[in-house]
């Protein structure tokens, strides 16, 4: 009965959009195939149409015909707020819907084959869908996936309201309704550090995927296995990527740290930046984790995928408060290595922060050592991230044994207090004396920064 019934609203659809190319006047009569889009902090940049500037750098770009009148239009998610406009142009918004909240991953969708994009969000397995863009509560709740997966939707099989999906290193996990279940498909396209994206790329009614890789798409017109239909260059490495009727799936490299990286954040506010390199072991992770819950202090935390392999527990406690970036898998001199061998380490990383720490780790990216240059950086930003250094380096790490001690971190950081400081610390112990000055010096840090009039933030503030 399912099948049938599904065919039957298929055939429907079928009817009801032969009536309207026959009639003229109607809005949305003409179909299109979806288009490229990249966006490049607030900038829109649609294949075959215009340029255009909508949102903020820090929101999350979507697209779909919000209004029900055959037209794809630009819409941007942030913080729990939906900002949807009904022409392809920069303005006000002409839709403002409260639905999800900070942190979730939107997603839209013709969820119910009514024609209109629906919304929805993911809030780490679990999917909150609503048929239509409108403020209230989930009409669908199902869970599907994992943590740090890439969520994607399309109408997979051409027939009815859109399904959901999931990619995860490669691989595409594919249900042809939204809901609980195994996928009705699964298949290889694409390769680790790509960015999946999905449209109705021939416009023959069903949703296509695709991948870009650095600046080049790689699009099929069917969801499944095989050769690209067609490849293409458009945008830049570390552009933002989605389609005209899809959601952006991982964020872009800021414009600000494109060839270039952060030793201060790009603000003139009196604010610090707490940051944390893991790499080594995790000794003071709990003093670390419990002062900063403790006085409500905000942090962002680089994780090798060595050390997230060795402690998943902790980088998934680290992940659910916190802005996570990638350190490499091993910790290398990256201007040491090959091409390949760098985005080999990037991308390795990546996949292991996802599985054990449930996390995107992009845009965030730290050298091991500092070690960059022209080449690698450019690398990263292909890869999708962007270089974020520091300003001050406490040199913890040195231990006592290296001469250091807690009263000498916290003067090293407030001798070099600035309006956008990005502080490096470390989360292990040194390795022969076992001392973790680094965590010892938090609390002090926390009290004589905030004494001095600043605040502290994490670079997801800078998106």
């Amino acid at each position: 009965m399912a099948a049938v019934a599904r065919s039957l609203r298929g055939l429907f659809a079928l009817v009801v959009a032969g009536v309207l190319l026959m009639l003229p006047g109607i809005p949305g009569a003409a179909a299109e195939p979806d288009r490229q889009v990249v966006t490049r902090g607030a900038q829109w940049f649609v294949a075959g149409g215009p340029t255009f500037t909508y949102g903020r750098s820090a929101d999350v770009q979507v697209m779909g015909d919000w209004n029900d009148d055959g037209v794809r239009t630009p819409g941007v998610f942030r913080a729990g707020t939906w900002y949807l406009r009904n022409t392809l142009s920069s303005g006000a918004a002409d839709l403002v819907v409260a639905f999800g909240r900070a942190g979730d991953r939107p997603v839209v969708g013709d969820w119910d084959g009514d024609g209109r994009t629906g919304i929805g969000v993911v809030r780490g397995s679990t999917w909150f869908l609503r048929g239509t863009p409108t403020s209230g509560v989930a009409e669908v709740t199902f869970a599907f996936g994992r943590r740090g997966d890439t969520a994607v939707t399309g109408n997979w099989d051409g027939v009815g309201g859109a399904g959901i999906g999931v990619v995860r290193a490669g691989v595409w996990y594919l249900r042809e309704a939204p809901g609980s279940g195994l996928a009705n498909t699964s298949f290889v396209y694409g390769a680790r550090g790509d960015v999946p994206v999905t449209g109705d790329w021939d416009d023959d009614g069903r949703t296509g995927i695709g991948v870009v890789r650095g600046a080049t798409w790689y699009l099929r017109n069917v969801p499944g296995p095989g050769a690209a239909s067609s490849v293409a260059t458009y945008g830049r490495c570390g552009d933002g990527v989605l389609s005209t009727h899809s959601a952006r799936t991982e964020p872009g490299v800021p414009p600000s740290l494109r060839g270039t990286e952060w030793s201060v954040l790009p603000t003139t506010e009196r604010v610090v930046a707490l940051t944390f390199d893991a790499g080594a072991n995790a000794d003071a992770v709990p003093s670390i984790l419990a002062t900063l819950r403790a006085t409500g202090t905000p942090a962002t935390f680089f994780l090798t995928g060595a050390w997230t392999q060795s402690f998943p527990g902790l980088a998934a406690d680290i992940a659910g408060a916190y802005p996570v970036g990638n350190h490499t898998q091993s910790h290398p001199d990256l201007t040491t290595l090959s091409d390949a061998d760098v985005r080999s380490q990037v991308i390795a990383a990546d996949s292991a922060i996802r599985e054990g720490a449930g996390t995107d780790p992009r845009p965030w990216f730290r050298f091991p050592f500092g070690a960059r240059d022209a080449r690698t950086i450019s690398l990263v930003n292909c890869l999708g991230y962007g270089s974020v250094r520091w300003t001050v380096d406490t040199l913890g790490w040195q231990g006592t044994s290296g001469g250091q001690s807690a009263s000498a971190i916290v003067s090293r950081v407030l001798a070099n207090l600035r309006p956008g400081e990005i502080v490096l610390l470390h989360v292990g112990s040194h390795p022969t004396d076992g001392s973790t000055l680094d965590a010892d010096a938090l609390p002090a840090i926390i009290r004589e920064v905030e004494a001095r009039g600043y605040r502290f933030v994490d670079l997801d503030d800078y998106r």
